[in-house]
C-alpha cells in the first residue's frame, strides 16, 4: 500500500510575532474546538464559555504555553497558544491562521427520520463524522408521538453535532435545522441539484444515479430523504416523486432506520470524490 503525504499549506505567522520562533506541531483532535467567529477577529483570544473553559482547564488540564486549534465554523482555523487559564476565562494568542480543511466537495444534506432518541442521536453523530453539511430531523407519517422534539432535545442534538465535528476534524460546523414535517422536507429537498429518497422497493441503485449525474460535484447540493421504522408510506413516496425527488435503492438488504442514512452518506461521499482529498489541518 502506498501512502501519500497530505499537502499542508505553509504556516502564516502573525505579523507582530515575527521575532518569536514558531514551531508548528500536530494537535490531537481533543484540542479542536468550534467557537464564535468574532472570537478569532483579533490576535488575542478571550474564551469565557463556561463549558469550554471547564474543558480546557479542568478536563484537559492545559497550562500556559499549550496549544489548541480554534475553528470559526465557517472553514477557517487558528492555532492558539494559551497564555492564562482562570476559573472563568482562558486567554491566548493566535500563532497562525489557515483553511481548516476536512470538508468533502459535495454539499450533503440528510433528512433524518425522527425515531427513538438513542438511535436518532447515533445516526446524527455518525452522519456528521462522515461529512454531512446539514441535518434536518423529519416527522414522517410513521414517526411515533414519543419521537417528537422539544427545545431541550434540540440543544442536546446541537451539542452532539458540535462534538462529533470536533472529533472528526471537520472544518465547517454542520447545521442542524429545526424539525420539519415530511411534506415540508420534500419541498426543501426539491430545490437541490440532486434530490434523492431512500426506498426499499423497486428503484435504481444509488451508485447508478450518482454516476449518471455528470455535472461535477464541487459545491453540488445533494439532499437525501430517509424513512423511519416501518418505512415511508406509498403516499409519501408519491408526493416526493411528484416534486421531482428520485427514489434510490441501497441494495437487496433492508437496513434499520438509523443505518440507512449513514450507509447512504458513506456511498455519496465516496462516489463524489471524498477519497484522496488532503487531510484537515492539525
Amino acid at each position: 500500500m502506498v501512502i501519500l503525504a497530505p499537502y499542508s499549506a505553509p504556516a502564516q505567522p502573525i505579523p507582530n510575532q515575527k521575532s518569536k520562533i514558531y514551531n508548528p506541531m500536530p494537535l490531537p483532535n481533543t484540542r479542536r474546538f468550534f467557537v464564535a467567529p468574532e472570537i478569532l477577529r483579533d490576535e488575542q483570544v478571550r474564551l469565557i464559555n463556561p463549558e469550554l473553559v471547564h474543558q480546557l482547564g479542568r478536563v484537559l488540564r492545559l497550562t500556559p504555553g499549550d496549544r489548541v486549534l480554534l475553528l470559526d465554523g465557517q472553514g477557517m482555523a487558528a492555532e492558539v497558544e494559551v497564555t492564562s487559564i482562570g476559573r472563568d476565562i482562558v486567554t491566548g494568542a493566535i500563532l497562525r491562521r489557515e483553511p481548516a480543511g476536512g470538508e468533502p466537495p459535495a454539499n450533503l444534506t440528510l433528512y433524518l427520520p425522527l425515531i427513538r432518541s438513542e438511535r436518532f442521536e447515533w445516526a446524527l453523530q455518525k452522519c456528521v463524522e462522515l461529512g454531512a453539511r446539514r441535518l434536518t430531523p423529519t416527522h414522517c407519517a410513521r414517526s411515533l408521538a414519543a419521537d417528537r422534539t422539544d427545545a431541550r432535545k434540540l440543544e442536546r442534538w446541537r451539542r452532539i453535532v458540535r462534538e462529533a465535528a470536533e472529533q472528526s476534524c471537520r472544518g465547517v460546523l454542520p447545521g442542524l435545522s429545526d424539525p420539519l414535517a415530511f411534506d415540508a422536507a420534500v419541498e426543501a429537498a426539491a430545490g437541490a441539484d440532486l434530490p434523492l429518497l431512500l426506498w426499499e422497493g423497486q428503484a435504481p441503485f444509488l451508485r447508478s444515479v450518482l454516476r449518471a449525474y455528470g455535472k461535477g460535484w464541487a459545491g453540488s447540493a445533494i439532499h437525501i430523504l430517509s424513512g423511519p421504522e416501518g418505512g415511508l408510506t406509498p403516499d409519501e413516496l408519491t408526493h416526493a416523486r411528484e416534486r421531482g425527488i428520485i427514489p434510490v435503492s441501497l441494495g437487496a438488504r433492508i437496513l434499520r432506520a438509523e443505518t440507512a442514512p449513514i450507509a447512504a452518506a458513506a456511498m455519496v461521499l465516496y462516489e463524489t470524490g471524498e477519497a484522496g482529498l488532503p487531510l484537515p489541518s492539525a
